[in-house]
């Protein structure tokens, strides 16, 4: 039986340092470091598994490994832990979908040593759940419960890699449109269910993050964007986000598929895949430098500001498509916009009870009523 949970994996700095730009050792805490996979449940030995994504490390710190003079500190919201989902998408075109959590960790005293690094030093640790199934809520909440199980003051009743080696190997897969499957992590209880195979395909994802980021002719012309199979680039500066707008707009597009490459949270050391000159949808945070890029051709879709900024002109959908959609998009956005001129009661109970506003035109009979 297929599980839910394939993997749990812990990625950071390792035994050897590198800089993202391949440059062996200890630089300084300005640089970005490539990250490693530093432990994961089933082990890399199991047989029955197969091995975890070798791009994973890099994918789920897309800014590297950072070093800090400092760890948590509530008075200041930039050391604070980010909770952020990622896809992966394989060579078959199947995706991976995870759940991570980044955080500031003490560097390990042999790390310390061996590269003279400054003692009580903090860098990015990553935890991560990984998973088949597009389960993002459940994904989230899982880890959450693990994070805060890791640092609670209090700790687990049982070994945390005994919890996590109990939930990764006994979660099934529901069976679509079946019972929902029930687990519980230490005091929390979490379900998950998978939809029937029929209808529509299952979102387990808000829209909202891309609807309030964008007006309905941006939203038009990005959707314009990616049936016409143009490069498609998102900014944003939250992880968060550029992967929920970019499911978003993949399911938007349904029945078609999106088959280029898809990479909804770049790292960025691959920020020269943005010059590739073939079609894709990407995301990259919006603190990347893109200078140095020619960019030609590329739709630049800047969810924090509501801009989209292209080279080459995107066409209209054709009328009266156009104002149909964009109309059918308002509705849905702003309902209360597009009738707030229409009485509370509709006019066809009015004329039930006043058959007589469907025999003539207002006169003076009706005055003399209302008086």
């Amino acid at each position: 039986m297929s599980q839910i949970f394939e993997y749990f994996v812990v990625c950071g700095i390792g035994a050897e340092i590198r800089s993202i730009d391949g440059t062996k050792g200890y630089h300084g805490p300005g640089w970005m470091y490539l990250p490693s996979l530093l432990d994961q449940y089933p082990p890399s030995t199991h047989t029955l598994y197969p091995p975890a994504p070798p791009q994973l490390p890099t994918c789920v710190l897309p800014a590297g490994v950072v070093f800090y003079s400092s760890g948590f500190d509530p008075n200041d919201p930039s050391t604070f832990p980010r909770s952020y989902p990622i896809v992966l998408t394989e060579g078959d075109g199947s995706k991976i979908y995870v759940s991570c959590i980044s955080f500031r960790d003490p560097v390990c005293e042999d790390i310390l040593e061996a590269y003279r690094i400054q003692g009580n030093s903090y860098a990015d640790k990553c935890i991560c759940l990984v998973s088949r199934s597009p389960s993002f809520s459940v994904l989230r909440s899982a880890l959450e419960e693990l994070f805060v199980l890791c640092f609670s003051p209090t700790g687990s009743s049982k070994p945390l890699w005994d919890i996590i080696a109990h939930m990764v190997s006994n979660v099934p897969l529901p069976n679509p449109g079946k019972e929902r499957v029930l687990f519980a992590i230490e005091n929390r209880l979490l379900s998950v269910e998978a939809p029937p195979n029929y209808g529509l395909p299952h979102v387990d994802i808000s829209f909202q993050p891309l609807v309030q980021c964008l007006d309905v002719d941006n939203l038009m012309r990005l959707f314009t964007a990616v049936l016409l199979e143009r490069r498609i680039l998102l900014r944003a500066n939250k992880y968060s986000l550029l992967t929920l707008a970019s499911e978003a707009i993949c399911h938007l597009i349904y029945p078609f598929r999106w088959q280029h490459v898809y990479i909804p949270l770049l790292f960025y050391s691959g920020v020269d895949y943005i010059d590739a000159p073939t079609p894709y949808m990407m995301g990259l945070h919006s603190g990347v430098d893109t200078t140095g890029l020619t960019m030609d051709g590329v739709v630049v879709v800047d969810l924090e500001y509501n801009r989209i900024t292209t080279s080459e002109e995107i066409p209209p959908i054709p009328e009266p498509e156009f104002s149909f959609l964009r109309g059918e998009i308002t509705k849905l956005l702003h309902p209360n916009v597009i009738g707030i001129d229409e009485m509370k009661t509709g006019i066809y109970s009015v004329s039930e009870h006043f058959p007589k506003l469907r025999a003539k035109q207002w006169g003076e009979e009706h005055n003399l009523q209302l008086r």
